[in-house]
């Protein structure tokens, strides 16, 4: 037994040694430093630092593929995860919260669906694999019509979305409880964030002041007082970096910037200080 997990160490430190990744500036503020090695990851579509192994990350692929997969910064495969006794038609953002994970099924590319979800599980070990039930399922229901959505973050007691569908070059931004009893909930409209192009993936700080949104044009950068997001009215952007890659679809915010996957597998760094987090008390 010995020996075998010798050899399981060894075979993983080879394995790791393959990914070793030369990161390169694409842009002005932009690096890429990584590029997503499992073949199976075909469309990240969201990105979520773990809280139980450093600088390791989860990622989903977009769709119904009811699988969490965890990484490294550079994109070498870690652990993946099944999430049982459920069926996701269209998972697009993922996000960390009160229990574990909250895997976001908002995707309504077609306008078809009446209803979406958000299912929390608990975050697994990244660097092993098997299957993991859903601890709670929130339906959601819409407002007014239906709309197409990507982003998805989680801040306190509350889960937020924030419409693709754009209007007047502007993108709604809408939450829902998680504390409260029960298991069907109206979406309620927030204000509207000032975009150029169509959000397809968001995060925000554990304070609140700050909220990223990725778009295939490049990176947004909203911030806030302590009062919150408003309940109406249009949020200007205090900084843009572009970068055009029409795959961009997930993003977080980290201690060097925000990092971003894309669906053609590579691994993006904004650097610019104001995605930076604080060394200390890195993520909520």
């Amino acid at each position: 037994m010995r020996i075998h997990g010798m050899f399981v160490l060894l075979a993983s430190v080879v394995a790791f040694s393959q990914f070793t990744f030369a990161q390169e500036e694409v842009a002005p503020g932009v690096l890429k430093v990584g590029f997503i090695e499992n073949p199976v990851i075909t469309e990240s579509s969201g990105i979520i630092p773990s809280r139980k192994r450093r600088d390791t990350f989860w990622t989903h692929n977009d769709g119904g593929l009811d699988v969490v997969y965890a990484i490294s910064r550079e994109g070498a495969p870690l652990g993946e995860w099944k999430i049982k006794d459920v069926d996701l038609d269209n998972i697009e953002d993922i996000a960390t919260g009160p229990g574990g994970l909250y895997v976001a099924d908002i995707g309504n590319n077609t306008g078809e669906r009446n209803e979406v979800r958000v299912v929390r599980i608990p975050e697994p070990n990244p660097i092993r694999s098997g299957e993991v039930r859903p601890r709670r399922i929130w339906t959601l229901t819409y407002p007014d019509d239906a709309f197409d959505a990507e982003s998805f973050f989680i801040l306190k007691s509350r889960g937020y979305i924030l419409s693709r569908e754009l209007s007047n070059g502007e993108a709604r931004l809408y939450r829902f409880p998680l504390n409260k009893r029960g298991a069907t909930f109206e979406l309620e409209g927030l204000c509207k964030f000032n975009v150029d192009d169509e959000p397809r993936g968001a995060d925000v700080t554990a304070d609140g002041r700050r909220v990223a949104v990725i778009t295939s044009s490049g990176a947004y950068l909203f911030t806030f007082d302590k009062t919150g997001f408003p309940i109406d009215g249009i949020v200007e952007p205090t900084l843009f970096v572009p970068f055009s890659d029409n795959s961009m679809e997930g993003c977080t915010f980290t201690t060097e910037g925000l990092l971003v996957s894309s669906e053609g597998r590579n691994i993006y760094l904004f650097t610019d200080a104001a995605f930076q987090l604080p060394s200390k008390g890195r993520r909520r």
